[in-house]
């Protein structure tokens, strides 16, 4: 639990740690992935699209021109326009232009009356969205910055407005014209990291004031909110206090932003279909025809918020946003208004909600983690994101949540591979560890068997056995008058081959017991013949040891001769002490019972009990003796001796 706990925790910091070392990698994939719940509300659930009627597109196309002049519009046009949509009492047109410069002195004259009459016509700037404020002014007429120092807004700061964008370097719709119209606003955007416009920041500084965008100004208008009533808390909210629409009630309008000021743009979908449009040319037109204007034109424009634009092929203001690669940018504008209209605003859960969201998901991981295996995990993971992201899509449609849908993916992923690989090494480390352990006094087949299995190598269980002990004698008398090293060498000599004889029969080597040996047979693999395995491999140990005898005594050493004791009976076997150290052993008073039939076997001869006699009798030749008395019985016990010499070699 604690190697989990600590796993999660780093899958989380390492999670965060990618997100603010590598945003564009990782804040693009988020923000892209966040653009596809913006196609699918579209394509799947347009019931769900906020779009207020109010706000309908005049468009300038191909067509346009065309129709016009075949060339390029003229001012002329472009006020004749004005005057029409002034005329059918649309409640604003806001003009995504700037005109930088007059042209002719008729032409414009008749723009500005046309504006004037119409009353209700804005047009845009530029700024350059900066940090700090500029050093210096750049070069502008004198009548730019009178024009600018004139219409900027002083709001009602509650907080700290460092952190907004600075407006400088102005581009202006020529004073004249701007004079004559309702007013200007800034259409200047920032575009995200991977190019695709998402955001609008509805104010910025200038000078000692503020300045509004070309939208942010006309909603105001639209809904008689003055800018003394705008109250601006940056990185938090801006209140429009009062706000008002034809045929409603005033409240206030509580718009989220963050700390630039920009407004989360609620898309209604792609340019064509998801908003009202009609031809630039159509309006113009109207004037000719004054019954249509009247009769059937102006029920559909009366009211209304008409965003003029251009919208031709190979226009430059169109750019990638989360509905369209290729969106004209009057459009952005245009539900940027909608977005407050209908204030349906999207809510980011902001940092420490995601940390909670990423907190309980990690804690189903680590719950998973827990209780089940590496499968079950797994499932539970996909489980797990599957439903986040299904979370991620519901917030989404039906509260207008935005949650961070790239990070808690990645740190689940993440911290569901890191338990996967520290199960994966703790479990080799086990492995290691068993076959260490076992490999010591297992066949070598036996512990490649047993390690495909390694919890049952664990597992204490009772069973039958046949268990036997060996022992050298007089070896403890003669080895005083032995070096160590000669010692080392023939006691290693001794229990190799002893050894090679058990794994041969599949034994376990229990211990080494000073010059003894304990082994069993039955465990931890069942072997039905236990028996006679343990019987034939103390025959093949007592020829050997004749063998080297033979050998140590032409060297001048020991004359080696063992004594063998074997029983078989119920015990307790398995892996016994501590996890740092353990020992597979066997234990009951059967094992005792063999560790005293050694202790009463002949020299160089093998004793055992009656029970194992009752297991090879037929196979090996015995011969009964009579019963003894062993410690911690009380009653004599029938004892067989195998009969060395008589039993056959084994093949």
């Amino acid at each position: 639990m604690r190697d989990t706990g600590i796993i999660l925790v780093s899958a989380l910091l390492f999670g965060h740690l990618l997100f603010g070392l590598l945003p564009s990698v990782f804040e693009t994939w988020n923000a892209q992935a966040f653009d596809q719940l913006f196609v699918l509300r579209a394509s799947e659930f347009p019931s769900r699209i906020p779009y207020d009627s109010t706000i309908v597109h005049v468009d300038e196309t191909d067509s346009t021109v065309q129709a016009l002049t075949g060339s390029y519009l003229t001012r002329q046009q472009y006020a004749q326009v004005v005057r029409n949509l002034g005329e059918m009492k649309t409640a604003l047109q806001i003009w995504d232009y700037i005109f930088r410069a007059p042209a002719s002195p008729e032409e414009d004259q008749y723009f500005f009356e046309c504006n004037r009459k119409a009353g209700n016509a804005y047009y845009g700037l530029a700024f350059s969205l900066l940090n700090e404020p500029p050093v210096v002014r750049p070069p502008r007429p004198e009548t730019d910055w009178e024009y600018l120092s004139r219409t900027k807004w002083y709001v009602r700061m509650e907080g700290d407005p460092r952190t907004m964008y600075v407006g400088g370097n102005p581009i202006l719709t020529f004073p004249e014209l701007a004079s004559s119209a309702r007013g200007l606003g800034y259409l200047s955007l920032r575009i995200d990291r991977d190019g695709v416009f998402r955001r609008a920041p509805l104010l910025v500084r200038y000078e000692d004031a503020y300045y509004p965008s070309f939208a942010f100004r006309a909603v105001c208008d639209y809904l008689h909110v003055t800018p003394d009533r705008v109250v601006v808390r940056p990185g938090t909210s801006i209140i429009l206090e009062g706000a008002w629409r034809p045929g409603g009630e005033p409240h206030d309008i509580t718009i989220p932003v963050d700390a630039r000021c920009n407004l989360t743009i609620n898309f209604v979908g792609p340019w064509r279909g998801s908003m009202t449009h009609y031809q630039f040319a159509t309006v113009y037109h109207l004037s000719d025809d004054r019954d249509a204007m009247e009769n059937d034109w102006m029920p559909l424009f009366q009211g209304k918020i008409a965003v003029v634009s251009v919208a031709s092929t190979g226009a430059a203001d169109v750019a990638p946003v989360p509905t369209d690669n290729d969106f004209p940018l009057s459009g952005v504008h245009a539900n940027v208004i909608n977005t407050i209209l209908t204030e349906n605003f999207l809510r980011d859960v902001g940092s420490s909600g995601m940390l909670v969201v990423e907190l309980i998901t990690l804690g189903l991981v680590g719950l998973f983690a827990l209780q089940f295996s590496s499968r079950g995990m797994w499932v539970g993971a996909i489980l797990i994101v599957v439903g986040y992201i299904v979370a991620a899509v519901a917030l989404f449609l039906y509260g207008n949540v935005i949650l961070n849908i790239v990070r808690p993916v990645l740190i689940n992923v993440l911290a569901v591979f890191a338990v996967l690989a520290y199960r994966f090494i703790n479990e080799e480390r086990e492995k290691e560890t068993l076959r260490q352990s076992f490999e010591a006094y297992l066949p070598p087949t036996v512990v490649k068997r047993m390690l495909q299995q390694p919890e049952s190598a664990f597992e204490v269980q009772k069973k039958t056995v046949t268990i036997l002990f060996s022992d050298i004698k007089s070896f403890t008398t003669y080895s005083s008058t032995m070096t160590p090293d000669q010692i080392q060498k023939m006691l290693d000599e001794y229990f190799t081959a002893m050894v090679d004889i058990v794994f041969k029969y599949e034994g376990t080597v229990d211990k080494y017991i000073g010059d003894g040996l304990m082994v069993f047979f039955g465990a931890p693999e069942p072997q039905p013949d236990h028996a006679l395995r343990c019987v034939r491999a103390a025959i093949e140990m007592q020829r050997k040891c004749r063998e080297l005898k033979e050998q140590w005594v032409v060297k001048g050493l020991f004359p080696l001769r063992v004594r063998v004791g074997i029983n078989t009976g119920d015990v307790v076997v398995g892996n016994m002490g501590t996890r740092k150290k353990l020992s597979y052993t066997v234990l009951g008073s059967d094992v005792n019972l063999a560790n005293r039939l050694e202790s009463n076997a002949p020299v160089e001869g093998i004793l055992i009990s009656e029970r194992t006699w009752q297991f090879v009798k037929d196979q090996v030749p015995t011969r009964r003796l009579e019963p003894i008395l062993v410690k911690g019985l009380e009653t004599p016990i029938q004892v067989y001796e195998v009969l060395v010499e008589d039993a056959p070699t084994a093949s």
